[in-house]
């Protein structure tokens, strides 16, 4: 017993012996690596040197530069080699290598050693100040000028304010990026706002900009016409529009009074109206836009009554049945007339009012209501058409049928002669009488129709056998004593389909 216990002891002691002398040399060997499971920045590390890790750190850091973004939307790429960049970790590796004790190494089997370390990164800020530097975004303030720009929105003044890079705090920021190895450097953001500076521009022509200030309080008189149910804007965009320019100044010379137009042939300038435009040798033209000798601008009253006009023209009853049929409006307005004028508003005092808002000069956002004619009647289409009526367009010269809010059939016609004083009375009236081959009996003639749609006294809708083109303006010359001529072969289908009572509208 005694010799095998003997036996036991001496084979402990001699693997205990090896043990310590395997972890002794364990030992000895981490004492020129890094100790067993160490992880550095995803790399293992055991047995390995300062420099191996530093090396294979360096390669898997794979950094090639950063793109810098302005905030005009250019790029800049600068590269890490432009800038003669270095990545080391050697600091970092050499203070966990140092602090180490490689006789510990069986504990750290034990231990989590993974360790996240920054580099030393260095690079050539003189060199990095030249790539900056060479970038396109930097101009100089002193090649650009105040100029009027004319743009959908209105004329503009432009390059009034510049706002330009900084060279030296774009180098700052790109170099702290890159310090940081940072992708990319947006300058655009807030963050990076002192990388811009605001250059006032307004000093270096006082003559365009004085003539701007004019120009803007001319384009920003700012009425919202309420026109039906739809609201018309004189904007910038519009108003812009009254302002004489340099092709417009021959053709504004040769302008004369007239009825039809009234601000033919008229200006304001700084508030007063005139019908002597400057003559050539009088004006000056700064930017392609007429001024008088004191720099005002010109405004053409003719261009005024036109954006007037054009408001009612396309804001007529036409527009508004087909608002009605659309479920927008519930009126319709008719002018009440038989002179052929479809207007239906006053745009004769629109323009008196608009005149003393130019001359008076002052600029304030304003609602107004665009003014009825006193000729004009509003009807309520819901009661007085439904959905099953005869609509007589008689500026387009063409009539329609709807039926249930369809469109059924259409024709051109011929209304009264409106030169002669026998224009087709506008309205809404029901068909009052059908009549079939009958004789028409005037003044001064008697005419035969196959078909016959009586709508108010003695003017209804009927064939025309006397005729061989319809539609077009003949009316104006050559119109009907005031009924509504169709051609046969269709006026034939809307005789045989329309009852008598089905409502007729009838406009210009």
């Amino acid at each position: 017993m005694k010799k095998v216990f003997r036996g036991s002891l001496i084979g402990f002691v001699v693997i205990v012996v090896l043990s310590a002398v395997i972890y002794g040399l364990l030992g000895i060997y981490y004492m020129g690596g890094f100790p067993c499971f160490t992880w550095i920045n995803g790399i293992y590390c055991t047995g390995k040197s300062v420099e191996e890790v530093n090396e294979e750190l360096i390669r898997n850091s794979n950094y090639d530069g950063v793109a810098v973004l302005d905030n005009s939307g250019a790029r800049l790429f600068v590269s890490a080699t432009q800038t003669d960049m270095t990545i080391d970790y050697s600091d970092s590796l050499s203070g966990v290598f140092n602090e180490r004790n490689p006789f510990y190494w069986g504990v750290n089997v034990f231990k989590n050693l993974a360790f996240t370390y920054e580099p030393t990164v260095t690079l050539n800020k003189d060199k990095l100040s030249e790539v900056i530097s060479d970038w396109e975004i930097f101009v100089n303030p002193d090649d650009y000028e105040c100029t009027i720009e004319k743009t959908s929105d209105g004329y503009s003044l432009e390059n009034a304010f510049l706002t330009v890079p900084v060279a030296d705090k774009v180098t700052d920021t790109v170099y702290e990026a890159m310090l940081q190895r940072e992708d990319v450097v947006d300058l655009s953001t807030p963050e990076h706002e002192d990388c811009y500076k605001d250059v006032d521009l307004r000093g270096s022509d006082e003559e365009k900009v004085e003539l701007f200030a004019k120009i803007d309080d001319i384009q920003s008189c700012n009425v919202s016409y309420m026109v039906d149910n739809e609201v018309v804007a004189l904007d910038k965009s519009k108003a812009s529009n009254f302002i004489l320019t340099k092709k417009d100044y021959a053709d504004a010379l040769e302008e004369k009074a007239s009825k039809v137009n009234p601000g033919l042939g008229k200006f304001i300038i700084d508030g007063v109206e005139t019908s002597a435009l400057p003559e050539e040798d009088k004006i000056k033209v700064i930017e392609g836009i007429v001024t008088d000798e004191n720099g005002s601008p010109i405004i053409s009253e003719s261009k005024m009554y036109a954006f007037l006009k054009n408001i009612a023209d396309t804001h007529n009853t036409a527009w508004m049945m087909e608002q009605y049929r659309e479920g927008q409006s519930s009126t319709v307005i008719i002018n009440d007339n038989r002179r052929g004028d479809g207007s239906v508003f006053d745009i004769a005092s629109e323009f008196d009012f608009l005149k003393n808002e130019m001359m008076s000069g002052v600029v304030q956002p304003r609602q107004r209501e665009f003014q009825l004619s006193k000729s004009a009647v509003i009807h309520d289409a819901v009661a007085e058409l439904g959905k099953t009526y005869i609509e007589i367009n008689m500026g387009d010269q063409m009539l329609y049928y709807y039926v249930d809010g369809d469109l059924s059939m259409q024709m051109p016609i011929v209304t009264g002669n409106i030169n002669r004083g026998r224009g087709t009375p506008t309205g809404i009236y029901p068909v009052y009488n059908k009549r079939y081959h009958t004789n028409l009996v005037g003044v001064d003639y008697v005419s035969y129709v196959n078909y016959w749609l009586g709508v108010n006294k003695g003017v209804g809708i009927h064939d025309a056998l006397w005729r061989n083109k319809f539609g077009e303006e003949i009316y104006k010359s050559d119109g009907s004593h005031g009924c509504i001529n169709c051609p046969l072969e269709t006026v034939e289908k809307l005789w045989e389909v329309v009852d008598v009572g089905t409502p007729v509208i009838l406009y210009y």
